[in-house]
């Protein structure tokens, strides 16, 4: 018996698709763009997306696209299409194709709406589905990838309005966690860093941030003992949403500096 496993590859809530480029491993499905933020009016807009297959064997992908939203639990949602919502302005050509081994192809798509965009953010997400491969028939267990990549429509009037309600720290779970409430009708998303440090070593935020910008051995500052990015899930327009960001496993005694920025907002905390 031969079984089909999906790999779901979302590049919808970060920048976590595979960048095309010469020295990507091999085995993967490559992506650029991995998210496309946009500006919509009443001229059409075109752009392109680019697959790269890093597999041994030839993958044929058919093509979809889809209005989305977050539910409650941050997980996206495929929800039914409506006037306003990008999946429905938008032309993709082609839909299905097959990419060699170590070639490219180019999917092109443009967005011409049929009514007057609202002002705010529109949404959708374009689905590359690897179809089954008759040569590998003979194994038993075949890895099909679903990927997905975000585009985000802005039309103006566009209203940034969030808040940070509260940035704490759960030593017990290694886990922060951000509230953030969005009164504005497009996403918003911390984008920033942690660190850790031994105590009494925090050598302040300027220190922090130019090794961020800079990381490496040469440059890692006395005391530091990891950092990591922060989760950056978007909040959507009229949500209040928790944002988690799992921590390694730390000593009880390690500060935790969070440095980055929501909007036009910078955030700088810290947690002895």
């Amino acid at each position: 018996m031969k079984y089909t496993i999906p790999a779901l590859i979302i590049c919808i809530l970060s920048l976590c698709a595979t960048p095309a480029s010469a020295e990507d491993p091999p085995g993967q499905i490559a992506v650029f763009p991995s998210m496309f933020e946009l500006e919509i009016g009443s001229r059409p807009v075109s752009e392109s997306i680019r697959l790269k297959n890093l597999k041994k064997r030839a993958v044929t992908i058919e093509v979809d696209v889809f209005n989305w939203t977050l539910d409650s639990q941050n997980n996206l949602q495929i929800i039914p299409p409506d006037p306003q919502s990008l999946d429905q302005w938008m032309l993709i050509n082609p839909l299905s194709f097959t990419i060699e081994p170590g070639q490219e192809q180019l999917i092109r798509f443009a967005i011409r709406p049929p009514v007057k965009p609202a002002p705010g953010e529109h949404r959708a997400i374009v689905y590359f589905t690897e179809q089954p491969s008759a040569e590998a028939e003979t194994a038993a267990v075949q890895v099909l990838f679903k990927l997905g990549v975000g585009i985000y429509g802005y039309t103006d009037p566009v209203k940034q309005e969030a808040r940070l309600n509260s940035l704490t720290l759960n030593r017990s779970q290694n886990r922060l966690s951000a509230t953030i409430s969005n009164t504005g009708n497009v996403h918003t998303r911390i984008k920033g860093s942690y660190t850790a440090w031994k105590a009494g070593s925090f050598p302040g935020f300027e220190v922090m941030n130019d090794y961020l910008e800079q990381p490496g051995a040469d440059n890692k500052p006395e005391g530091l003992i990891t950092s990591g990015a922060m989760t950056n899930t978007p909040v959507l327009p009229g949500t209040t949403r928790t944002i988690t960001t799992d921590l390694p496993e730390l000593p009880a005694s390690a500060i935790i500096a969070v440095s980055g920025s929501m909007g036009e907002n910078r955030i700088e905390k810290t947690f002895p």
